[in-house]
Formats: C-alpha cells, structure tokens, sequence
C-alpha cells in the first residue's frame, strides 16, 4: 500500500486535486491480487493500512501548516529492526495463555499479572535483543472520588525540583538514591562497539555483537524504567500533593551540553507516571507555571535574584540575608506554589520585582491516560 502511495504521489504531486481524489488501493484489494495474503491476520492489515492513513494525512497537514513540525513521507520500516503488528482480535485465556488470530495454539505468557477491563488491542513486538512482548491496550470505567481540600493537606505536600545530578531535590533538601545509568554503563559500551567495528558487517560474529550491544542498553533501559516507576509509586503513597516544574527537556538536552545527562534522567516518564498515578490514586499534582522562578526566588521575602546562574547552587538573599540551597530552596517554593493553587495558603509575603512575563497561574494536572498491560511471552 506504501509502494502504491508512492507512485501515485510522484505521478500526481503537480495536481493536487487529482492526487487527493485518487482511490487508493485497500487491503482487501491486496488480499484478492495476492493469496499470501490470506495467511495473515486481515484486521491487523486493516490497522496497519489505518496507521499509513494518518501517516499519509499529516505529511500533507505538515506541508500546509495545518500541522506543528515537520512530518516527512511515511517509509518503509527496515526488516532488521525487528518489527511488531497490532491486532484488535485475541485475548488471554483463564489459564493465562494468550490467543491471536492465525496462530492456531495459544502463547504461554511469563507473566502473572491480571488483566482489568476489556481488551480493546494487543501489540506484538520484538527487542533487538530477541525477546518477544504482547502490550496488551484495555479500556475499563474510572471512577473518580473526588479531593476534599482540608488543612491536613499542608502535612503531606512536596515540591520536586528537577536535579541533574541528583534526579531531584525536595523542600527538605532529600533526594532519592539516583544512579547515573547510562553514564556508568559508557565505557563498556564504548568498548563493545569497538569490538562490532573490527567485525564484517553483517557476519556471525558481527550479529553476536549486535546483540551484546542491545543487552546492555536493554539493562540500562530496564534499570531506568524500575527506579521511576518504584520511585514514582512511593512518592503518590506517602503524599497527597506533589508539586512539580514545568520543564522543556528538549530545550535543556540540546542547551549546554546537557543532552546526555537529561537523557539519562528518564525524568520526562517519571513525569507520566506521576500523572496517571495521583489520577488513579486520588492525589493532586500541580505542575508550576512555565516562567515561575522557582530557583531565582527567596522563599522566605520573595525576592528574585536575577543574577543567579545554573552554576550556582547556593546564594544570600540580597533583601533578608538568608542564604539558600539553590534546590532546596526551588522545592519550598514549589510547595507554596502549590498550597496557594489548591487555596490552602497565602503567601506571608508580596513577591518584589515580578516581571509581567513571571506572574502566571498554574493548573491543577487532569489528564486521563488509558491503561495498559504489558506481557511477555516465552
């Protein structure tokens, strides 16, 4: 179908009203050309011509500016990168085995876990290091209990103030026992890929490399992934607010030198978590507005310094003479933000020296994330 859209796109990129009007071929045109087809699963080609739809739909919204950012032609996917396929049929048996369309016998799957809800759609994909998962997409009712806002609150509210170096750093100046993954793990990459280099691409040996490669950065990813959501899980049990920055991560990886290190955090899906954890748990997460000085500002007059550079980590308050932690100062400040945005506390101060750009109201975070199971297949 890809190869289809192609040669009509360069036949007919000059004219664009016959381009928009040409009937493309579907899937069951294919399945009727092609009898090999049948051995597949027709709704997962159905979905799969519906992803080269939309892929299709904002090339062309990119090319009007109907569409932020640049969307380039859909291209083929490259057959070495393993692949996966999605399928809105199947499901998991009582006795945990999972059934797909096609296969004939169900799939043991290592893992115990209960599957809550209804099965909308099952992703089958493959790690470059050869193992195989099913993400399991399911759609169940949510209810919410609502939050009662009550002084208690003011006992069990923290403010996260993002830390290269420590992940993050809290009002109380703790932060939890990070480790530098990807930093850790370079020289030994960097050793294995100068192993893959001697070898002759595409060899034995080369592919047996590939896959020692894959192995420590699944080990690194697997590592990440365990101590945001451990992390995230402990933090949403021991408070009811969480208060957090507003960060763009993609300007800070790029600005600096930083890219590494930012990368490294994993802090943009310990984010996520956060948000569809305090969801399901009924608890507050307030993110600060995007130009709240949080760093810059006393917590005790509300002074801005606005000399304070990033490589400052500590500075005296010209107005009052306190001095501060850069960090944990920036976490207080988070959670006066946050205390005022959920109507709980009022300032004893009145911020001096606030630019027009700097005063913003914040918003309380309520996005709803559908959930899904991940499963891995043996």
């Amino acid at each position: 179908m890809l190869y289809e859209r192609k040669q009509v796109y360069e036949k007919l990129k000059d004219d664009r009203r016959a381009l928009y009007e040409h009937p493309h071929k579907r899937e069951t045109d294919f399945r009727n050309e092609f009898d090999w087809m049948a051995e597949g699963d027709s709704q997962a080609q159905k979905l799969t011509r519906m992803d080269l739809d939309l892929a299709y739909q904002q090339f062309f919204k990119s090319l009007s500016g109907k569409r932020k950012g640049k969307s380039g032609f859909p291209k083929f996917k490259k057959k070495r990168h393993g692949g996966s396929y999605t399928t809105d049929r199947g499901g998991v048996s009582k006795e945990g085995r999972l059934k797909l369309p096609k296969l004939g016998t169900s799939i043991k799957i290592d893992d115990d876990r209960e599957i809550k809800g209804d099965i909308r759609r099952i992703t089958i994909s493959k790690t470059p290091t050869g193992k195989w998962f099913a993400s399991i997409l399911t759609q169940q009712e949510l209810i919410l209990k609502g939050i009662e806002i009550s002084d208690e609150l003011k006992t069990k509210v923290i403010g996260l103030d993002m830390s290269l170096s420590n992940f993050f750093v809290d009002q109380n100046g703790n932060s939890p026992a990070y480790e530098r993954l990807y930093r850790n793990s370079e020289k030994k990459l960097k050793r294995a890929q100068r192993k893959m280099s001697r070898k002759k691409k595409g060899s034995n040996n080369f592919q047996k490399q590939r896959v020692r490669i894959a192995l420590i950065h699944e080990k690194i990813s697997n590592k990440r992934r365990d101590f945001t959501q451990k992390l995230s899980t402990q933090l949403v049990r021991e408070n009811e607010v969480i208060v957090i920055e507003h960060l763009s991560l993609k300007a800070m990886s790029g600005a600096l030198k930083l890219g590494k290190s930012v990368m490294d955090l994993g802090y943009s899906a310990f984010i996520h978590q956060l948000q569809y954890k305090c969801l399901w748990n009924n608890k507050i997460l307030v993110q600060a507005d995007k130009w709240f000085a949080s760093s810059k500002t006393c917590s005790i007059c509300g002074q801005i310094n606005k000399n304070l550079t990033l490589s400052d980590r500590s500075w005296v308050c010209p107005n009052c003479g306190i001095e501060h932690d850069r960090d944990q100062n920036a976490g207080q400040n988070l959670v006066n933000y946050g205390l005022k945005e959920i109507g709980l506390h009022q300032p004893e101060f009145t911020p001096m020296e606030f630019m027009a750009s700097e005063v913003s109201s914040g918003t309380l975070s309520q996005d709803v994330e559908v959930g899904s199971t991940v499963k891995s297949l043996v």
